[in-house]
């Protein structure tokens, strides 16, 4: 393995418009005529901390927009449905009892009773003594119905929050896993070939729709990043947080290094599974049944097939074959390794915690949703 280590890093022009935080900047004289030759071509600078800047901020917005103004009246308008088929259900079960139990309906002459006045009065006055004592209470039962019902309502809001999250996931990961699956099929490395991610490295210029995906991409998990300390603590909070800063660690590295190559596939081949998680999880929401259950077991399946099939070659891939074919630092290239190791063990612990819930599934019992807040035992 040689010291030597490329600097591709370039200044680039300092000069700043609204335009470079949303499009890329550093246009390449020429293109890379075996990957995207029909595309322009572009160099790596400082001024992709700017658009990365603007991609973060851009994605923060957007979710807030997605989620209050598309999937939480969404999801209001579903429960608000659901609510209402349900009363009529009961109601309609409520009116069959009635029936079934009315006098007229047994056969049974109410003439005697009405005609016995004394009786009457006595059953009226007994009505009105019961009435009483209901209305004395209802009266001091409203503070505690109306607790039942502040709680009932915040339960629901939490649901349609949590919805509301997972509809603006699933409409990212939709998204730019199709990007990146583009990106992948038109790639020299496709189907798997890992030994094409080293030629002709350090990769630089970029073509352009791969440094969108990559900077974009980037930026989104900035944005994760803030959304994970702002929104309520989950228990899985540590986890999360741990897997979102080597995520960015790497692709800050890799893109810097011109390693993009075999971040464009680690990031194909972790995305589709966040397409399946978050849509089982809208179908639970919505009670849905037994979709919740079908969409999981396809999830876990792409899991495995994805990060505990696929990955692991890629990051032996990187252990064993860049020392050989690339030229880069010790340094680099142990902490290459290390993370995408990393990245391996976090995907294992969580594939334990998926089949457990598989487990829990085949057993009878309902797909729960593991990511709920540390004070939430609902």
């Amino acid at each position: 393995m040689t010291s030597h280590h490329h600097a591709i890093l370039r200044p680039g022009a300092w000069s700043l418009s609204l335009t470079k935080f949303f499009w890329l900047s550093s246009r390449a004289p020429s293109s890379d005529p075996s990957f995207f030759p029909q595309y322009p071509a572009y160099d790596v600078s400082w001024l992709d901390l700017a658009f990365v800047a603007g991609w973060t901020l851009l994605f923060t917005v957007l979710r807030e927009v997605m989620m209050r103004g598309v999937f939480a009246p969404f999801m209001r308008r579903w429960m608000r449905q659901e609510h209402e088929a349900r009363l009529m259900k009961r109601a309609s079960r409520a009116n069959g009892k009635k029936l079934e139990a009315s006098p007229l309906a047994n056969g049974h002459s109410t003439t005697g009773t009405i005609a016995n006045g004394h009786a009457a009065n006595g059953v009226g006055q007994q009505l009105r003594a019961r009435k009483g004592i209901i209305d004395n209470a209802s009266v001091k039962d409203q503070p505690s119905k109306s607790k039942r019902i502040t709680k009932r309502q915040r339960l629901e809001e939490k649901k349609v929050t949590r919805f509301a999250e997972q509809g603006w996931t699933l409409l990212y990961y939709v998204v730019f896993w199709s990007f990146g699956a583009w990106i992948h099929v038109n790639s020299p490395w496709y189907p798997f070939n890992t030994a094409k991610l080293y030629d002709g490295y350090p990769h630089v210029p970029i073509p352009g729709p791969v440094k969108f995906y990559y900077l974009s991409q980037l930026g989104f998990w900035f944005h994760q990043i803030i959304v994970i300390n702002l929104e309520e603590r989950r228990k899985d909070y540590y986890q999360m947080m741990m897997h979102h800063i080597i995520t960015t660690t790497l692709m800050i590295m890799s893109y810097a290094n011109g390693f993009t190559r075999v971040g464009c596939l680690v990031l194909v081949l972790f995305d589709f599974c966040d397409i399946l998680l978050p849509l089982a999880k809208m179908f639970k929401y919505m009670s849905l049944d037994p979709l919740p259950d079908i969409t999981f077991v396809l999830f876990l399946l792409s899991w495995l097939v994805t990060r505990e099939g696929f990955y692991p070659f890629v990051v032996w891939s990187v252990i064993y074959d860049v020392p050989r074919l690339v030229p880069i630092t010790w340094w680099s290239w142990i902490t290459y390794s290390t993370l995408l190791t990393g990245l391996a063990i976090l995907s294992l612990i969580w594939l334990i915690e998926i089949v457990r819930i598989a487990k829990s599934a085949v057993m009878g019992k309902p797909v729960e949703d593991t990511r709920s807040d540390e004070e939430d035992d609902d």
